[in-house]
């Protein structure tokens, strides 16, 4: 992963590099991703996903895959397929986020 310049805006102020993210299981099988301030250690939030929508992410991978070797006359569908893919995971993610933010 290439390395992501952060600042610490809800704390400390420090700028710094994430190169990791870090993921803690929580309940129903939800993950929680997320990174920390190496100054002050608070705790950013990413994303929050079930196991439904990580499958939805590794489709959308293969697929993205797929899509480097596709002609482009074949493209047009595909992409309407990612399309479908990035709304369903961003449901999943924003349910999850909704069953354990409230």
């Amino acid at each position: 992963m290439e390395p992501i310049y952060a600042k610490c805006n809800k704390s400390c102020g420090h700028k710094f590099y994430v190169q990791h993210f870090k993921k803690d299981k929580l309940q129903a099988a939800i993950e929680k991703t997320y990174f920390t301030c190496p100054n002050c250690g608070r705790e950013y939030v990413c994303f929050y996903t079930d196991d439904h929508t990580r499958k939805l992410q590794a489709a959308l991978r293969e697929l993205h895959r797929e899509m480097k070797w596709i002609e482009k006359d074949e493209l047009e569908g595909l992409k309407r397929k990612e399309s479908d893919l990035k709304q369903l995971i961003s449901n999943g993610m924003a349910s999850a986020k909704k069953l354990i933010e409230g």
